[in-house]
């Protein structure tokens, strides 16, 4: 049986390859965030952790990739 119109079409993203390392942080119940075990610091403040690269982690396309 052929597939639906939209699903022969639609174009597959790649997945993101992995996400933030999390090895030294633990989650304080208390503030409701990640800190780094050694500094006390939020997780989201380290500048080596890569947050989300658009809201809800999104992928932005342009029109040349919508195979239309």
């Amino acid at each position: 049986m052929k597939e639906h119109l939209l699903l022969e079409k639609a174009y597959i993203y790649p997945l993101p390859k992995s996400g933030p390392d999390m090895s030294g942080c633990k989650f304080d119940h208390q503030s409701g965030f990640w800190v780094m075990e050694k500094s006390g610091e939020p997780f989201v403040l380290d500048l080596s952790n890569q947050g989300p690269r658009s809201k809800k982690c999104d992928l932005e396309t342009g029109e040349d990739q919508k195979g239309e």
